[in-house]
């Protein structure tokens, strides 16, 4: 059973002394992949303030601007890609496990290329579909394989801040992506997509050529992994709620889910509620999202280790969850985007730094060393489902109920992830101290 909480320290040391040869090493390698994950999450973040304005345009030249469709389509636009994500995720997490990391990387950023390219030469609904479904099943070995790269290269009392930096990198992607695709494509919607593609190349002959493939122990390409059957993964995620830590996986759905009605409908939102209605506005799309990429940065690649050395994963889950709330509740009282930025977008996206990071160390400690790409694949499956979820939701609710809708839900589903994360704190303050005493 990959959740045992005793099994990743037997084949792990505790952590390596600062200065030495293997912690450099681990430092080197950590570099090399956060270059990679940067450069893979501008391709794909690029594309996320021109979601509303491709929408529009593939539902035809009778919808205009204002349209509540256009939030419900983009949801949907979303959602797809999520899901393909989750059919994926565990299957190439597996693989990885057998044929190693770097080969399912470069496979992942080859057909990210090819389906960048064709969704910003698509024109209907229909090509836009299709694209991003093809880009999802590709595209979702990368978090996946990145996760459990860096904890192949960790041991337990540096997998936090593994795991962290692998958050950050994402982070960084989110600062500089949307600018990008805000700037790009003011003109012609599909130059940022070409450039993604571009993106995507680059990194491909970055990994080939710098990217090593991580040192695992004798053994660790033979894991028992999920089963591909989606209704049998579904049953393994199921069994697996019931197990030791399957509180830390259903944590992970709830606030990821919180989190996608953001996702599902704020492009839109910024577009009808704020009045970004020209196609030139997605510079501000974009500006908006590498704020909160900024954030991210500063939390998961800054305060995340100082406060996991002081306090522990555990304590940053409840807060960070709280903290999410909060935003939520507060979210649709703003009047102007300043005040959203300045007051609810920031405990936002600081809940979100905090409890990601932490769920994933927690989650990453309760597994043998020979199976981080199953375990990881089946926390990414989770992350999916409620990627897949909660933007089709949002875009229903948004559609059906009034453009405050997603968030006032996502409010009160996070005040009831925080009540469960509570309840819960004993057991992961125990489940961490085990890991680092193991």
């Amino acid at each position: 059973m990959t959740d045992s909480p005793a099994s990743g320290s037997e084949t792990t040391p505790r952590a390596y002394a600062k200065g030495s040869p293997e912690y450099r090493r681990m430092h080197t390698e950590l570099g090399f992949l956060a270059i990679a994950v940067i450069i893979n999450v501008i391709g794909f973040s690029i594309v996320f303030p021109l979601v509303p304005y491709l929408v529009q345009h593939g539902l035809g030249p009778h919808v205009q601007p204002d349209d509540p469709e256009i939030g419900r389509v983009s949801g949907w636009l979303t959602a797809v890609y999520a899901l393909m994500q989750f059919i994926f995720a565990p299957f190439w997490g597996r693989l990885s496990d057998r044929v190693g990391r770097k080969p399912i990387l470069i496979m992942s950023l080859i057909g990210d290329a090819i389906f960048y390219t064709m969704f910003g030469l698509s024109h209907s609904l229909t090509g836009l579909f299709t694209a991003r479904i093809l880009a999802g099943i590709f595209s979702s070995a990368t978090l996946a394989v990145a996760q459990a790269y860096a904890a192949d290269v960790t041991p337990p009392d540096h997998r936090a801040a593994g795991l962290g930096m692998i958050g950050a990198s994402f982070g960084v992607g989110f600062v500089f992506g949307p600018a990008l695709g805000g700037a790009l494509g003011g003109n012609y919607l599909g130059l940022p997509l070409f450039v993604s593609a571009g993106l995507a190349l680059i990194n491909m002959v970055f990994i080939a050529k710098y990217l090593p493939e991580p040192t695992r122990p004798p053994g660790a390409e033979v894991t028992s992994g999920p089963p591909a059957a989606v209704h049998s993964r579904l049953g393994l995620m199921t069994k697996v709620l019931t197990g030791p830590v399957g509180f830390l996986y259903a944590l992970t759905f709830l606030v990821t889910l919180g989190f996608a009605f953001l996702e599902g409908t704020f492009t839109t939102y910024l577009m009808q509620h704020f009045g970004y209605k020209s196609q030139r506005s997605t510079t501000v799309q974009g500006l908006v999202f590498t704020y909160i990429g900024f954030i991210l940065v500063m939390v998961q690649g800054g305060a995340i280790r100082p406060l996991v050395k002081r306090f522990g994963e555990a304590p940053l889950v409840p807060v960070g969850v709280g903290l999410m709330a909060l935003g939520f509740a507060l979210f649709p009282l703003c009047k102007s985007l300043t005040a959203l930025l300045l007051g609810p977008m920031i405990p936002i996206a600081v809940g979100s730094g905090l409890n990601t990071p932490a769920l994933r160390a927690l989650i990453s400690k309760s597994t043998a060393a020979t199976a981080q790409g199953t375990t990881l694949g089946l926390s990414a499956s989770f992350d999916s489902l409620a990627r897949a979820v909660g933007p089709a939701s949002a875009g229903w609710l948004y559609g059906t109920y009034g453009q405050a809708s997603p968030y006032w839900c996502a409010a009160v589903l996070m005040a009831f992830a925080f009540a469960f994360s509570l309840t819960q704190l004993r057991s992961m303050r125990r489940f961490s101290e085990t890991q680092s005493t193991g």
